[in-house]
């Protein structure tokens, strides 16, 4: 899957604030590192809207979705 690709990712906030839309793999593959790792405090996520910096310390839960699961009508 190249860099360029979208995946569909909700970041759940402590407090309850949740938000989902589309990232980069690569953006997702940081969150999901910081996560796990003694890694960046904050983490620049580039979606389609522009760039969501996320403070890794206050999220919650991350989910990603498979691009199967995308809803809607593709191309033949």
């Amino acid at each position: 899957m190249a860099s360029h690709d979208r995946v569909r990712v909700e970041v759940g906030f402590q407090g309850g604030q949740v938000i989902g839309t589309f990232v980069t793999q690569d953006s997702a593959d940081q969150l999901e590192r910081a996560l796990h790792e003694d890694g960046p405090r904050v983490v620049v996520l580039d979606t389609e809207e522009g760039p969501y910096h996320v403070v890794v310390p206050e999220v919650a839960y991350l989910r990603r979705f498979n691009r199967a699961s995308r809803v809607g009508f593709t191309a033949a």
